[in-house]
């Protein structure tokens, strides 16, 4: 009774998989995601053919056109990189990589935890960071200490530094300095908490001309901090997990103005039907947003079915342990932390004003960045003369006067040490006689 059963079943998936067939030949090719969305197309010498599992490409020696190559880099990395490398190691290595189609650059994300110590109790690890963005590049270092008090509360404390610039510039690196504190604990009636908060202060500054030369531009990135709560709340029903999530942050330069929240709530069944989350988040003033998402999973059963029974279920069955993690698994988990800052970015005109009395000019304006420095003001007709020196105040301003000959002059201010130089100004001095 039971063979026939089965023939019962493996021919009715039989005549699915032929109905399934039928009805994609008689519905042509599919519409591409690009077109659907009104996306640029990927340029390729390929012909265009259908990733239908059921329909062999128009010439099997040549390779399937893909609508969106970068979705498949990343797996074949992590596929690759599975094949090559440890399995202790891939357990401690993330990579991300992917391509830029309207940049024009790959990207890559490598980040790496590497126990230095451990012991039974307690670890020292480092956390290396590489990011090559579709606009920055940068490196990051970690290094930190975890300590387990008890069989259930880890305490962990660690430090880092940044260095991010714009991908492909020569420019200095900005730099940041930062610290962090984790708590992880079991506290009883079956709940699970993880507690993080990490300060950021930027250690340097960076300036720089304009492309054209009159505008100086301060960048550097900003201070601030953040604090993320993962708390799972003790039962109310042996069928039900609630979780709150939370995260509250601020990132402040002198034009960078960065703070806000977030506040959600999970809850899943613990047969892994049913999940739903709930999510409020505000930021930098905005209008606030509030999310609600749900989730079913389903488990089929083809026998089930034929033998005229409810084939869906639940994937798992319900249990009273609510959680399977060790706190000692935590001494060997990447910390939580924000990384790529946004950079703080302040243009500020290099000024030069100037009024003509008699055979005297006198000239005034700013040099922001540069207080209590020389300045040297440079006449030209040709060359260019160096005339008198100037000093400005503790906020950049500069004032002076300087005698001239009749005729007519290009007037500007150069900070010799740098290189910054002001706006050319010409000026006329008008002979008395004429």
């Amino acid at each position: 009774m039971s063979k026939s059963k089965n023939k019962i079943a493996v021919s009715s998936i039989t005549i699915l998989n032929i109905v399934i067939f039928l009805l994609i030949i008689a519905s042509g090719p599919r519409t591409s995601s690009a077109d659907q969305y009104g996306l640029p197309p990927v340029n390729s010498s390929f012909q265009p053919s259908s990733l239908n599992p059921f329909r062999l490409p128009p010439n099997p020696w040549r390779p399937l056109e893909l609508e969106w190559p970068e979705q498949y880099i990343d797996p074949t990395v992590e596929y690759g990189l599975g094949l090559v490398l440890p399995k202790a190691i891939q357990q401690s290595l993330d990579v991300d990589v992917s391509y830029d189609r309207w940049k024009g650059v790959p990207t890559f994300t490598g980040e790496y935890f590497l126990p230095v110590k451990a012991w039974k109790d307690k670890s020292v690890f480092l956390a290396p960071r590489l990011t090559f963005g579709s606009y920055r590049e940068g490196l990051s270092v970690g290094v930190g200490f975890r300590q387990l008090l008890t069989a259930e509360t880890l305490v962990g404390f660690y430090a880092f530094h940044d260095w991010v610039r714009p991908r492909g510039s020569h420019a200095p690196f900005l730099k940041e300095a930062g610290i962090g504190f984790e708590v992880a604990a079991l506290p009883g009636w079956y709940s699970d908490l993880s507690l993080s908060a990490n300060a950021y202060f930027p250690t340097n500054d960076r300036w720089s001309l304009s492309p054209g030369g009159d505008l100086l531009v301060h960048e550097a990135l900003p201070a601030g901090g953040d604090v993320r709560l993962g708390l799972l709340l003790p039962p109310v029903t042996n069928l039900l997990d609630a979780r709150i999530n939370a995260e509250v942050h601020s990132y402040r330069g002198e034009r960078t103005q960065i703070a806000g929240y977030t506040l959600g709530l999970a809850l899943d069944t613990r047969d892994g039907m049913l999940s739903a989350t709930m999510e409020q988040k505000k930021d930098n003033g905005e209008r606030e947003e509030f999310r609600v998402g749900g989730r079913i999973m389903l488990a089929f059963d083809w026998l089930a079915l034929v033998e005229g029974k409810m084939p869906l279920s639940a994937p798992y069955q319900a249990s009273e342990t609510r959680y399977s993690r060790r706190i000692r698994d935590s001494l060997y988990q990447k910390v939580a932390r924000k990384h790529d800052l946004p950079t703080d970015r302040i243009q500020r005109r290099i000024t030069l004003a100037a009024r003509v009395w008699d055979d005297t000019v006198s000239f005034s304006g700013g040099f922001p960045g540069l207080a209590n420095s020389r300045l040297t003001v440079q006449t030209a007709r040709s060359p260019w003369r160096d005339r008198m020196d100037v000093v400005t105040d503790s906020r950049g301003f500069y004032s002076g006067q300087l005698r001239l000959a009749p005729g007519r002059y290009k007037l500007r201010l150069v900070h010799k040490p740098s290189g910054r130089v002001s706006r050319v100004k010409t000026i006329t001095i008008q002979d008395e006689g004429l």
